[in-house]
């Protein structure tokens, strides 16, 4: 759904397909759509997708960034939760890229029996494990501003390529497709509306009173249906523990 086809729907559900002579402006729906994708991008989980981004290792040698520590990213990206460097080789230098250092540990809890001296001998190798990653930390600590767009690299410069994890927009056609988006919309529509209307006291032709409050109320209403259901629909599906 493009902007205008946006816009005409809402005009629609205002003025009741033309049976009621009101309706925003332009101006101000194109407003109310802006404001919308900015709250759903920032709290919709259906708004964004998971990017890997890679960083060059030239960009951490560059003057500009050995001056400020920071790298600008898209303005697609509207949250980076993860850096890293890009590991080469495994940890025991395997030839094969995608058997790492946890696919061996994997490998060697769940392909071999805990029995006998194999218990002792795993004590040891998961100590070697736990004593290994103090020294070979592939994370580089980040922080991340989502209003400038820019990473700022806190601890150690990385050694090699970065990859970054990042959170990004949809395009906003495909937003606009969206059901619970269009709700919110019309929701906040109705309230603008119901403002605006109000401020002057007037009746249609035929003396028929036009009851502003429930028009504005209506849209409340609706609001608070579609938070809640996007509150719902975000339960965390993890947890953390330490021990």
């Amino acid at each position: 759904m493009t902007e205008a086809n946006l816009i005409l729907e809402i005009n629609n559900e205002l003025s009741l397909s033309c049976a009621l002579p009101y309706s925003l402006n332009e101006a101000e729906a194109k407003r109310i759509i802006k404001r919308a994708a900015a709250y759903f991008y920032d709290n919709y989980q259906y708004a964004v997708e998971d990017r890997y981004i890679i960083i060059p290792h030239d960009v951490f040698t560059h003057t500009d960034f050995k001056s400020k520590r920071m790298i600008t990213m898209p303005d697609c990206v509207v949250s980076v939760y993860d850096m890293r460097e890009m590991s080469g080789i495994g940890l025991f230098g395997n030839i094969d890229r995608d058997f790492s250092d946890s696919k061996l540990l994997g490998a060697d809890m769940n392909l071999s029996p805990f029995q006998g001296d194999n218990l002792v001998f795993k004590t040891a190798m998961y100590s070697l494990f736990d004593l290994a990653k103090a020294y070979l930390l592939e994370t580089v600590a980040h922080s991340w501003n989502r209003n400038t767009k820019r990473i700022t690299v806190m601890g150690r410069t990385p050694a090699k390529d970065a990859v970054v994890r990042t959170m990004v927009k949809i395009p906003d056609e495909s937003l606009y497709d969206d059901e619970l988006f269009v709700r919110y919309c019309l929701a906040q529509a109705k309230i603008t509306l119901g403002r605006t209307l109000s401020v002057f006291s007037y009746n249609l032709p035929g003396s028929v009173t036009i009851n502003f409050d429930g028009i504005k109320q209506d849209g409340k209403d609706e609001m608070l249906a579609i938070l809640e259901q996007i509150n719902n629909e975000q339960m965390p599906d993890f947890f953390l523990q330490w021990n």
